[in-house]
């Protein structure tokens, strides 16, 4: 998770989940036959956004090979009330100069896709059967919150969450701050970088 500060540094991001139901993997390779796969989650699996952290429902065999492509997807899982990605940070306001915690809650069905690349940015990638590579998937709600303005969360509502005055944003709280991040989640900039 990119955790940049936003909105002028008043916006930080600290943590974060996302709720996802398949994972699936398509690599294209230069010789021998393409890998694809799909990995359900019927009961969900919960991804905690921390680089540090692996997961291993998401550790695969994968064949050894040059692949000019691999494109990784996974979809948000649950109903329509599920928080399927959260992110929580705090927000100083500029007109009290108190700093809020935030909420922010998505809820709904998405099927996200990204083209994976190495860490230095190249589409083609190597893996060796004889080194473990992994992967690292960056979302980016510091991007998500670049819409909205100082003055939208100055002026947010603010709710009371286990006694303490919090910023929640969702489709029913702060509904415009909601819209405009709800926007630009649709942009293509979650990445995938393959490490040896």
């Amino acid at each position: 998770m990119n955790r940049a500060a936003s909105i002028n540094g008043n916006l930080v991001w600290t943590k974060g989940n996302i709720l996802i139901s398949n994972f699936t993997f398509d690599g294209k390779r230069e010789q021998g036959e393409d890998v694809f796969f799909i990995k359900e989650y019927p009961s969900g699996l919960n991804l905690f956004f921390d680089q540090n952290q692996s997961v291993e429902e998401l550790k695969f065999e994968i064949p050894q090979g040059n692949y000019t492509k691999i494109e990784i997807s996974y979809k948000t899982h649950g109903d329509q009330d599920d928080k399927h990605i959260k992110v929580e940070g705090t927000y100083q306001n500029t007109i009290n100069s108190t700093t809020y915690p935030v909420v922010f809650e998505f809820e709904a069905e998405e099927y996200y896709s990204i083209v994976a690349k190495t860490s230095a940015g190249n589409t083609q990638v190597t893996l060796d059967k004889d080194k473990a590579s992994y992967v690292i998937i960056k979302t980016d709600p510091a991007y998500w919150f670049q819409a909205v303005s100082t003055n939208m969360m100055d002026n947010a509502d603010i709710s009371i969450v286990n006694s303490v005055q919090t910023i929640i944003i969702n489709d029913s709280n702060n509904e415009d701050i909601y819209d405009a991040v709800r926007d630009r989640m649709d942009d293509d900039v979650t990445t995938a970088t393959f490490y040896n």
